[in-house]
């Protein structure tokens, strides 16, 4: 690739402008360069704002001299500058990034099935490509609607959709017979099928896999099913947490391994985005209802990038409604660092299971049953890579 085509690469970016990438110098010299996307996610019908950390490099010679460690740094200050209050990334070594304060958020369980181990729905006769603008229209709007209902999902822009999305993947939409509307989508892409299996025109990677009905559910099913006579195997890397080896008629993996001890091996488990929080007081804030529970705790969470979410925070909540107090504390405490603070406020990690775990100290007397509903969503997930 030309020096002309990289340029050109970030300047085709949908995601990201020129204007948000960071660079690093060294006697002049340039050793390393991020990227801050400028995203919204959704959090409990929320829009929050949120910086993505994505194009992390370092030079060869500079590695090794702890260059990604003062870039995130970095990152961490501009972000909380820009009352940027969170921060997600993909990381390329979790416990990089962990030791910076960003925590284990996504959960990923990566299936690889044949379409033939999956029900003929009939709702699949519902299920049409994705080609006019209106069509289009419908499937960014069946999104949107996922989006507030879930946890994690980025916002995504027009440009993002068109250029990125629609134009690199195939996709089709379930329609309701009743309403006309677009109920649920699938963006897939082929890849070759593998050796020993050229009968077959191509292998599947799902990316988004979006219902918001049954109905639309059973109609991807179906489609996906419906392939089998062209497609080997189906990639499926699920964020939901749906039990999608209860609905397998073998949940047993194409090669994978069968013993006393396993059973079937069903599907591969990966630990996906990480999430940070950059300003601890705005991300309590803005968090919305927290889970309709009234209660007070003193938190002291341990950030060594932002000190200044060190500081004690005593929140109290009334009905779902956090309020910061300006002084006093609480009876109940609890102490954390940040990382483990961020995976419990993305609602990866409950707050007992971290007190057995020794990853949270609990402390006082009284009640502490409302910590248990405090930070209650679904799982996390974020179908973008950036």
């Amino acid at each position: 690739m030309t020096l002309e085509q990289v340029i050109e690469r970030f300047r085709s970016n949908p995601q990201i402008s020129l204007e948000e990438f960071w660079v690093c110098q060294r006697d002049g010299n340039l050793v390393g360069f991020f990227g801050i996307y400028n995203f919204q996610i959704y959090r409990n019908g929320k829009k929050i704002p949120t910086g993505g950390i994505g194009s992390v490099a370092v030079s060869a010679e500079a590695r090794r001299d702890r260059i990604a460690h003062w870039m995130m740094l970095r990152a961490v200050e501009i972000m909380d500058q820009n009352n940027i209050p969170l921060s997600i990334l993909h990381p390329f070594r979790h416990s990089f990034y962990r030791h910076l304060g960003w925590g284990l958020t996504g959960k990923v369980h990566m299936y690889r099935f044949s379409p033939k181990s999956l029900l003929d729905y009939p709702e699949r006769r519902q299920v049409s490509p994705v080609i006019s603008t209106d069509d289009q229209e419908q499937v960014m709007s069946c999104y949107l609607k996922y989006a507030r209902r879930n946890n994690g999902l980025v916002v995504r822009k027009d440009a993002q959709w068109y250029e990125s999305i629609f134009k690199n993947s195939q996709c089709y939409a379930y329609i309701s017979p009743e309403t006309e509307e677009v109920e649920g989508y699938l963006t897939f892409r082929y890849r070759n099928a593998e050796k020993g299996h050229q009968h077959v025109a191509a292998d599947i990677d799902i990316w988004d896999f979006v219902w918001n009905s049954r109905s639309a559910l059973y109609g991807l099913l179906g489609f996906i099913s419906s392939q089998r006579d062209q497609v080997n195997l189906v990639n499926f890397a699920d964020q939901s947490g749906l039990p999608f080896s209860q609905i397998l008629s073998d949940p047993l993996m194409p090669d994978g391994i069968s013993n006393f001890h396993l059973g079937a091996e069903t599907t591969h488990i990966g630990s996906g985005f990480m999430g940070r929080i950059i300003n601890l007081k705005k991300a309590l804030l803005i968090a919305g209802n927290m889970g309709n529970v009234s209660g007070k705790v003193t938190l002291q969470i341990e950030d060594k990038l932002n000190p200044a979410n060190e500081m004690p925070v005593t929140l109290e909540i009334e009905d779902g409604t956090p309020e910061i107090l300006a002084r006093g504390s609480a009876d109940i405490k609890f102490k954390t660092n940040i990382a483990t603070f961020s995976a419990i406020y993305w609602g990866s990690l409950k707050i007992m299971d971290a007190v057995v775990l020794n990853l949270l100290e609990l402390e006082g007397k009284g009640d502490a049953g409302f910590l248990r509903k405090m930070f209650d969503l679904p799982k996390p997930q974020c179908m973008d890579y950036f």
